[in-house]
């Protein structure tokens, strides 16, 4: 029998073949929940105030009623301005130093977010000493009509897109200009610097086209008993993480849900697999060419994607699920003020695109409820002297330099609550000193 030698930065599955590696603590930033930044001043007074129809039904009293998501939490809508919140992507820019982070399109739904409008912010991070600075928002516009449907501010000039039009959950930033990846149709987005929609790409694989409920074009029957047209992604399943090729030429799509193919989800011995597509910046085309993600659990889902060199990237994999076990409900309590279902997956994968056999092969992973803080950084309570991410949806990875990443949680403002039961989620980003898992191969 071969002898397995662990050094103190690796711990190694051996039966999946994939290293866990060590992640240690190197820089904590919060930003409380309540942060907001004002509408433009040219934008409609309907966006001032937001969540006013986050229970559907119009409600314009400030502060009528409380957020609830898993459990009840302490904010109330609806509320002036628009959320600094729901990061859902993250992109760093070196020869900057600043982070281009998207919100993604409010409150999750088509029917509850038309007011929330759509945009990105750009951040200056000082991880030594744990503060931010909001340099930039720039907020996302039709103005020039490259849409072809309906969108909410339809009748202005300025043409603000809001979170009924698009979902928002992915960014790449390419010579000063925004790729966003999107779930209702899901399509591909490309904006100028100051916002201006540009391009709306919509995506093929092996000559389907990619269509979720949330799409405009589908037509449903006027009878109970007609035919619909058909799509094949899940709501809330498409570009929920979107790479960059270090040149810039290329962008890699990754679906957050596996593709409807021939009356069942696309999969292999019965393991679901999830699509990574590639798009050619310079022909404004996708090549044809996909790669295959492999979940470790069908009820788990993709955060963020991007690359590190032409060959190698990082991926964020996790389950449903939120809260720490230190706060878990004891048998028999009332699950309203503890976790009932406490956060277990939350990795970040290394991945690396193979040619040959089409698939992002996972080469090793980071285990984000296993975090080191050997230079007691943290800005939240240790669980079992390791510091945890226990958000259900962690939205947002990036490498920062050859020893660290950074990563993100969507807060789902207001309605997560992942580090006490009852109080909404501040947004949290997190520096990690990873070398050798980044080294590895």
């Amino acid at each position: 029998m071969k002898k397995v030698i662990l050094t103190s930065a690796m711990l190694c599955s051996v039966l999946f073949g994939v290293q866990e590696y060590e992640a240690n603590l190197a820089g904590h930033i919060i930003i409380d929940s309540k942060s907001t930044v004002k509408p433009p001043k040219d934008a409609p007074d309907f966006f001032k105030t937001y969540g006013k129809f986050a229970n559907i039904a119009r409600e314009e009293k400030i502060g009528t009623f409380k957020s609830k998501g898993n459990r009840e939490t302490d904010f109330y809508l609806p509320f002036k301005n628009q959320p600094i919140q729901g990061h859902s992507g993250i992109k760093y820019i070196p020869k900057k130093d600043v982070f281009w982070v998207i919100s993604d399109n409010g409150l999750g739904k088509k029917y509850n977010s038309y007011d929330a409008m759509l945009y990105a912010h750009e951040f200056k991070f000082d991880f030594k000493n744990s503060k931010y600075e909001l340099l930039k928002t720039v907020f996302f516009k039709d103005s020039d009509k490259k849409y072809p449907y309906p969108i909410t501010t339809e009748t202005t000039k300025e043409r603000y897109l809001s979170g009924v039009d698009f979902d928002t959950e992915s960014i790449q930033v390419i010579n000063d200009e925004f790729y966003i990846g999107d779930e209702f149709g899901p399509y591909l987005l490309h904006f100028d610097k100051n916002g201006n929609l540009k391009e709306v790409f919509d995506v093929y694989v092996e000559g389907k086209k990619l269509i979720s409920p949330d799409n405009p074009s589908l037509k449903f029957s006027d009878k109970p008993d007609g035919e619909n047209e058909k799509f094949n992604i899940k709501r809330s399943k498409g570009f929920e993480a979107m790479a960059s090729s270090k040149d810039g030429s290329k962008l890699y799509l990754l679906l957050e849900g596996s593709i409807y193919n021939n009356n069942a989800y696309e999969n292999e011995k019965g393991k679901e697999y999830l699509r990574i597509i590639e798009f050619n910046v310079k022909n404004k085309k996708f090549t044809g060419k996909t790669y295959k993600y492999f979940l470790e659990d069908k009820s788990h889902s993709i955060g963020d994607f991007n690359m590190i060199d032409d060959k190698y990237g990082i991926i964020i994999e996790r389950d449903q699920k939120e809260g720490t076990k230190d706060k878990a409900c004891k048998e028999g309590e009332d699950t309203k003020h503890c976790f009932n279902n406490v956060a277990q997956f939350k990795r970040i994968y290394k991945v690396k695109l193979d040619d040959k056999t089409h698939e992002a092969q996972k080469i090793s992973y980071i285990d984000l409820l296993n975090i080191k803080d050997r230079n007691k950084i943290s800005k939240k309570p240790l669980v079992n002297d390791k510091f945890v991410f226990p958000f259900e949806t962690i939205e947002g990875v990036d490498i920062v330099d050859d020893s660290h990443i950074v990563v993100e949680n969507d807060n789902n403002f207001p309605y997560s609550s992942s580090r006490e039961p009852n109080k909404t989620d501040d947004n949290e980003f997190i520096l990690l000193e990873v070398k050798d898992f980044l080294k590895s191969k």
